[in-house]
């Protein structure tokens, strides 16, 4: 079995771990599980079985195997401790259990922690807020004859869904929704439930140093779309500086016509009544205690600045928006995985479908967003980072090239390979495309090299940024081979759909929810033709999945309806900014 997999990981195909975590569990002869004690205090247990091994490389891949689980708990679910059951005349399996507090740094500082450890930076932030830093976390190693045969219940349905009260809320406020993601910024301003302006703002945030420059241009944002809306409720519609709102409109563009729509307004400036905002960090009870994405790499890397102050400027902008709305108005903010799901579940809540299960969403952009909203609505406390999690535990060569190139499975974060950064969002597509295309059909490849879609530096294959971010236009590339029938790129997304279908047996391992369906959101899913390849991609997997495309079919509200209509945006596009209106409300 385990010379079954190597071979496969030899041979740079994946090795998933649902598959192996399948075998293990019918093969396996030793206990090793795991009791994972949540931030609440509930337990959740995972009676891990682990098979004998013979020699050095199968001690590795086993020992991968326990320590990607360890990471996928922690990175989903997170802890206060877990515990360790195994039998402890078991020497090697006593070692491994007890190398989890070295191989994840748990005494490290947040600064010096590296792959592994990371997840561990994230999980402590959640606890200090959450326990005002009374509790660090731990792992512990019993004897299995110690352990516990209860698991006590893990969520409750205290709370009664809202999603259909909130577009009645909607209907006599000004409200701005934000959807912020790793290439641009979405905007959508309503008044009075009616959809006033839109923006889209390009960005790459990756390459901020400091907390200020991320801010900033939200900040501005907000300021022209409250001038624009305030123009709009005003009945001065003719008196928007439209140009502003083009999506290439400079700062500096922006900055100007703020001013001037602000001086037309004079006193009857108007203040937002909410502001929802879509983070793509860890947001827990509407503040961001994550830390550990690609969007704050330059901050984390800026040596001349305390990344843990800077990081809490950053986790002040809600604090920062609240200068933007009414005494009485609020800001409300949540991860971009949980919008999509709040998105979703508003729209089919007011198409009357029954939500009695909850709701479960994927957002397929820059990254994988993942939002799980429970039965009674409301978002579990919990980092579900689940475009971290490890699932290939083979494709070696790829693990070979450094973790920028888009030829690696490498974590850009952690420089972890196989994790879902690199197989579900456009990193997926760039590295399959640059995979199969240079075995299948060189032709197209050396076509987007041409087009400067790749790029050769240091080594290294990249889709450029700089001097202009090619990642979009590399994306539409693809998908739109894809879509034109182009037998290789529509391969591409077939495993695209393959690593979703992995996707959702792990979340649905580890979390275990009522819902069984998953929406998609985002780029990947704006062409119909590649989300029906994702989803033949998939069932050949799970052939019981059933994926639900975020596109039109999802406007039911006046306001998504309204998007639909938009002369030049769609609903794929600014859904979530949508949803963000509607989350201000709650």
């Amino acid at each position: 079995m385990l010379r079954a997999f190597l071979e496969k990981a030899h041979q740079d195909e994946p090795v998933y771990i649902t598959d192996v975590r399948r075998a293990f569990q019918a093969a396996g002869t030793e206990p090793f599980h795991l009791h994972v004690t949540l931030y609440g205090g509930q337990v959740r247990r995972f009676p891990l079985m682990l098979p004998h091994w013979h020699g050095e490389e199968e001690k590795a891949f086993v020992s991968s195997y326990v320590y990607a689980m360890v990471y996928n708990l922690l990175s989903s679910l997170g802890a206060a401790e877990i515990t360790v059951y195994l039998n402890r005349e078991c020497g090697e399996l006593v070692a491994l259990a007890e190398s989890l507090t070295a191989v994840f740094q748990v005494s490290a500082s947040k600064n010096d922690r590296k792959g592994y450890g990371k997840c561990l930076n994230v999980n402590e932030r959640i606890l200090s807020t959450l326990s005002g830093g009374k509790k660090s976390f731990a792992f512990t190693v019993k004897d299995v004859t110690e352990e516990p045969q209860e698991e006590t219940s893990v969520f409750s349905n205290e709370k009664q869904p809202v999603f259909d009260t909130l577009p009645k809320l909607a209907e006599d406020r000004m409200l701005l929704g934000i959807d912020i993601g790793g290439t641009d910024i979405k905007l959508a301003a309503s008044v009075n439930g009616k959809l006033a302006v839109c923006k889209e703002f390009d960005w790459n945030p990756v390459d901020f140093a400091t907390a200020e420059e991320f801010t900033a241009p939200v900040l501005l944002l907000t300021k022209l779309m409250r001038a624009a809306a305030g123009l709009y409720a005003a009945g001065q519609e003719s008196a928007i500086l439209w140009n502003a709102l083009e999506k290439d409109a400079s700062l500096e563009e922006m900055r100007l016509a703020t001013e001037k729509m602000e001086w037309l307004l004079g006193d009857a400036l108007k203040q937002f009544d909410g502001i929802g905002l879509s983070f793509p960090d860890v947001i827990i009870d509407h503040q961001i205690v994550g830390g550990e994405t690609t969007k704050t790499r330059g901050m984390r890397e800026n040596t001349a600045v305390d990344y843990e102050a800077e990081f809490r400027k950053l986790g002040g902008i809600c604090q920062q928006l609240r200068a933007y709305t009414t005494e009485a108005g609020t800001v409300r903010c949540c991860n971009d995985g949980p919008m999509s799901a709040f998105t979703a579940a508003v729209e089919q809540s007011a198409n009357g479908d029954d939500l009695s299960d909850g709701v479960f969403a994927y957002s397929l952009g820059t990254e994988l967003g993942t939002g799980w909203l429970l039965p009674d609505g409301s978002i579990p406390d919990m980092p579900l980072e689940v475009y971290n999690f490890i699932v290939d535990l083979g494709s070696f060569h790829q693990k070979a090239y450094d973790c920028l190139d888009v030829r690696s499975n490498r974590n850009v974060n952690t420089n972890l390979a196989g994790s879902l950064q690199k197989y579900t969002g456009q990193s997926g597509v760039f590295r399959l495309a640059v995979k199969w295309l240079g075995k299948q059909k060189p032709a197209l490849l050396r076509k987007a090299k041409h087009m400067g879609l790749f790029a050769c530096q240091d080594g290294r294959c990249l889709v450029p940024t700089e001097p202009e971010d090619r990642r979009k236009e590399c994306l539409e590339f693809f998908m739109n081979h894809a879509a034109e029938g182009d037998e290789v790129c529509q391969k591409i997304f077939r495993e695209i759909g393959a690593y979703l279908a992995v996707t959702w047996a792990e979340t649905d391992y580890l979390l275990n929810p009522s819902v069984k369906s998953r929406i998609l959101f985002g780029r990947l899913v704006k062409l119909p033709a590649c989300f029906a390849l994702m989803c033949e991609g998939a069932a050949e997997r799970e052939p019981s999945l059933q994926l639900l495309a975020a596109d039109s079919s999802l406007a039911v509200t006046t306001l998504m309806k309204e998007l639909e209509a938009h002369p030049r945006y769609t609903v794929a596009q600014f859904a979530q900014a949508i949803g963000a209106i509607y989350f201000a409300c709650t």
